[in-house]
């Protein structure tokens, strides 16, 4: 369900430039990226004599606030754009989009520089031999391979140092993007229910109010109000008797095992955000209103994670005779003293101390090795022999283990990174758009 939660939506929602994506990428990946896109350009010029001409024969192609953007910059850029585009791009629409993309990165420079990002040698240096790692190749080699292959080094380097302002720029432009609220994550989770629920069969309790033909807007209003207080009868009672619901004019049905696919949007937008055992909010179709119980839910793609419930003792690493310490506290224990007292009393855990040395229900893949292993492993209700970890030594006892059904929680939480990765990509455009439209822009080559 994850996969094709992440599937779906990338799809729906991605729509970046590789410009953009390399922006978005670590240094290192951008890097990489940048580097094989420049390494495959050769020296095809165009066929037009105006902008073939000698690159000595250089001049001004723009001039950005207090920069300027040579001719030759525009041709090698519109060299690269031609050799990488999927479409086949007159030459005049070529230079244009070269232009423009020089522009746009001469005024993030400029914006970086402004606020105070710093870009020093060490940086690019770092960022060199990074690339030249990942071509297995020392710096020197690097250096000739681009030599070799037409690239001016000093250059190079400075479009390095020109891509690392620009993504630091955006990653502290991104920062400060608004949150995600609930709703949003909800949203986008039910307008995906069905393809994220393909093949998932569940058990549905169905409570309803009907809603009769010709009623006037004042009944439909009370019908709406009673599915209100009703669903909030069922979330603090296990069962509502029958004379109680027929008074509220309402029934409730066990519709047994339902297949994904035969339920109505309505009902699977709603199933779509609720666990078993839970309910789900009045929803309304064209019968009336109904209130959801899911009992149980079966197929599709489940993430799920082992979690246990566990109580320890720590004795602190710095404790002289450690070991013989948690030795004696655990014969105490097994002698019929009261665990928690002596956790109280004893553990240097001070957090889980105060409850008894109980620590809440958790997947054990979160605590150090030995800790993990032991808990993993103990039998229930049975204390471990002292267990040694970096903390110190601990008397551990696993009170309850069960298997927890993350889905939801995956869900969402791809949802929260689709979400946000959207917001921050718009975000960063209009921003963009607002540095472009500020700066002072002269063309000197005609277009």
């Amino acid at each position: 369900m994850v996969e094709a939660l992440q599937a779906k939506l990338r799809k729906k929602y991605t729509d970046m430039t590789i410009f953009n994506k390399l922006l978005r990428s670590s240094n290192k990946l951008l890097l990489n990226s940048l580097l094989n896109r420049l390494l495959v350009v050769g020296c095809v010029l165009f066929a037009n004599a105006s902008f073939a001409a000698d690159q000595t024969l250089d001049s001004i192609a723009a001039i950005v606030n207090n920069d300027v953007i040579m001719v030759s910059e525009v041709r090698a850029a519109a060299i690269k754009a031609k050799r990488s585009s999927k479409q086949e791009l007159s030459e005049q629409a070529l230079i244009k989009e070269a232009i423009e993309k020089l522009i746009l990165d001469k005024i993030q420079v400029q914006r970086a520089k402004a606020v105070g990002i710093k870009i020093d040698d060490a940086a690019v240096d770092e960022a060199m031999q990074t690339l030249a790692a990942q071509n297995k190749l020392d710096l020197q080699q690097f250096r000739v391979a681009l030599i070799n292959e037409g690239f001016n080094y000093k250059d190079f380097r400075e479009d390095i140092r020109d891509r690392l302002y620009m993504n630091t720029l955006r990653k502290r432009q991104q920062s400060s993007n608004k949150s995600i609220t609930e709703s949003e994550v909800d949203d986008l989770i039910q307008a995906e229910s069905f393809s994220l629920n393909k093949d998932v069969q569940y058990h549905i309790i169905d409570i309803f109010i009907p809603n009769k033909k010709g009623q006037s807007v004042k009944q439909f209003n009370a019908n709406y109000t009673r599915a209100q207080q009703l669903r909030k009868q069922l979330l603090s009672k296990a069962a509502i008797p029958k004379a109680t619901l027929t008074k509220m004019g309402a029934t409730s049905k066990d519709l047994g095992w339902k297949q994904s696919n035969t339920l109505s949007p309505a009902y699977m937008r709603s199933l779509s955000l609720i666990g078993e055992g839970e309910l789900s909010q009045v929803l309304r179709d064209e019968r009336g209103f109904h209130i959801l119980k899911l009992v149980e839910q079966k197929g599709g793609k489940r993430t799920e994670t082992k979690q246990a419930r566990v109580r320890h003792i720590l004795i602190s690493a710095d404790t002289p005779k450690g070991r013989f310490k948690a030795i004696q506290l655990r014969n105490r224990i097994l002698a019929g003293e009261n665990f928690n007292k002596l956790a109280k009393e004893n553990s240097a855990d001070k957090g889980s101390a105060e409850k008894g040395g109980e620590m809440p229900m958790a997947n054990p893949a979160i605590f150090v090795p030995p800790f993990a292993q032991a808990v993993n492993s103990l039998p229930l209700n049975t204390l471990s022999q002292p267990i040694q970890t970096k903390f110190g030594w601990h008397i551990i006892e696993v009170l309850e283990r069960k298997v927890s059904d993350q889905t939801r929680d995956a869900l969402k939480t791809q949802a929260q990174t689709l979400i946000s990765d959207k917001k921050q990509e718009e975000g960063f455009k209009n921003w963009l758009k607002s540095l472009r439209d500020q700066a002072f822009v002269e063309y000197r080559l005609k277009l």
